[in-house]
């Protein structure tokens, strides 16, 4: 590529008839002029789009740390729901588990109670029958008192006297 300053170091051989000398020189200065103007603008836009290549692959590095972050943050909370899942089925089985202990240890209660219960029905029942013989043998050595007493001397007999044996 031809820089200004080849432009403006330039000579041309002079011919018999050649061009005007200092028309040429005009047009060769003006030339080099806006050639240079637009050598200077290619070389900072040359800069320049290299400073932005920089910034581009800058920013698709970016880019791609940003991307690696995302999946890494949502496989993150992907684990996080699992284990949250995991870990709720974990406490509803313990609870699962504590509700059946429960319900096994109430059974439990409930069979002894009412074991306990029939044992002191059983217990009442006898101790009824106990006290139902005691009081009925007592009846019959009172009646039996009576009717010997009354063939004894000294015993007189009352309303209370005649009431129970009429019964």
């Amino acid at each position: 590529m031809l820089t200004p300053m080849d432009i403006h170091n330039k000579e041309f051989k002079k011919g018999f008839r050649g061009y005007a000398e200092e028309d040429v020189d005009n047009f060769m200065e003006t030339l080099a002029t806006d050639y240079e103007k637009v050598y200077r603008e290619y070389s900072e836009l040359k800069e320049r789009c290299e400073s932005l290549q920089d910034k581009l692959a800058q920013y698709e590095k970016m880019e791609a740390t940003m991307n690696s972050t995302l999946m890494l943050a949502q496989e993150t909370a992907e684990n996080v729901k699992v284990q949250a899942r995991k870990e709720a089925e974990l406490i509803l089985q313990e609870a699962e588990n504590k509700k059946k202990q429960m319900v096994d240890e109430t059974s439990i209660n409930m069979q002894t109670t009412q074991q306990e219960v029939d044992s002191l029905k059983a217990q009442t029942n006898a101790f009824r029958a106990k006290c139902r013989a005691i009081l009925t043998s007592q009846l019959r050595l009172l009646d039996d008192m009576v009717i010997d007493g009354s063939s004894e001397e000294g015993v007189a007999e009352t309303p209370e006297t005649v009431e129970s044996e009429e019964n």
